[in-house]
């Protein structure tokens, strides 16, 4: 169920840029990443402690948004992807999103919050 949603990560991240490479490794490292800072409530706490595991050079987060009962996953993802791509040229978000080739995103999802984790190389 979870590759569902990494999968639509994947496409809706790969709207908005032109490097389209889908990394396995990535994608574990992200969903490691979001369950560990969604629990901790710390952004980034699991890129910075593993310093990207040997796997991530760069990290954008969605950490811990209200997840009312009518927020989809999908809606959280197209949400947090949108916001991290409004930030513009010169946005650490924009910047990750549109220069890396490399990409694996997580979602870690309770009843009350959800995160999600892209993770580039």
């Amino acid at each position: 169920m979870a590759g569902d949603f990494v999968l639509d990560c994947i496409s809706e991240s790969n709207r908005y840029r032109a490097n389209e490479a889908r990394s396995a490794p990535l994608e574990s490292y992200a969903a490691d990443s979001a369950r560990i800072d969604a629990q901790a409530n710390k952004p980034h706490q699991h890129f910075t402690s593993a310093n990207g595991g040997g796997v991530s050079i760069a990290e954008n987060e969605f950490l811990n948004a209200a997840a009312f009962s009518t927020l989809t996953n999908q809606a959280a993802i197209q949400t947090a992807i949108s916001l991290f791509y409004s930030e513009g040229p010169g946005g650490g978000h924009f910047e990750n999103m549109m220069g890396y080739a490399n990409l694996g995103c997580g979602i870690y999802r309770t009843a009350t919050a959800i995160t999600v984790v892209q993770d580039f190389r």
